[in-house]
């Protein structure tokens, strides 16, 4: 009974296609006979002034188009902009040692900052995050120290982006040097 369902279903669909088909060619070929019977001169300005609509209505519509798509993408950074933060917060006082920061709460925050990311992170952020935190998560020995350095490095690259900063030209280890004095030891 199923593959007479999918059958017909196919069938179905092939119909509707051929009749579209045949009805855009009925269109057009009466559209050409009414034209082919007209003035050169008269067809031209017709053709001109139709192409002149055509062209306006495309224009309205793709610049809408560009403008919603803008509009989502600028709320979405304005959203994602303070769990970005957020995170650059954590690892600037986990790196500057001002805050002893213990095992429990640096999972706390990875939690809460997972959940976050889930909602606004772009994909890209989603992989970096998911391979930095599962470096960081391990006890880290000392040679995976900076693995893990360099995986955050690429962590941050990825939330440069993604808020929509162009770091083509950053190479490795210039963002951790802002940050990291001795990063020329580890390249």
């Amino acid at each position: 009974m199923g593959n007479f369902k999918n059958l017909a279903q196919i069938i179905t669909g092939l119909l509707i296609i051929v009749g579209l088909f045949f009805g855009v060619w009925f269109i057009i070929r009466e559209i050409w006979h009414v034209f082919s019977g007209l003035q050169k001169e008269v067809a031209a300005a017709i053709v001109a002034a139709i192409a002149t609509v055509l062209v306006s209505i495309f224009s309205i519509i793709l610049s809408k188009f560009y403008e919603r798509k803008l509009l989502i993408e600028k709320e979405m950074r304005e959203k994602k902009i303070p769990v970005y933060d957020e995170f650059i917060d954590f690892i600037m006082n986990l790196l500057s040692n001002h805050e002893n920061i213990s095992e429990s709460e640096m999972k706390e925050f990875f939690v809460k900052f997972t959940q976050k990311i889930l909602i606004w992170g772009s994909d890209e952020v989603i992989k970096q995050w998911s391979r930095y935190r599962k470096i960081a998560l391990r006890n880290l020995e000392e040679d995976q120290s900076v693995k893990l350095m360099f995986e955050l490095e690429q962590l941050l690259l990825a939330i440069r982006k993604d808020t929509g900063h162009k770091s083509s030209k950053i190479k490795r280890g210039e963002l951790l040097g802002i940050f990291i004095n001795d990063i020329d030891d580890y390249i």
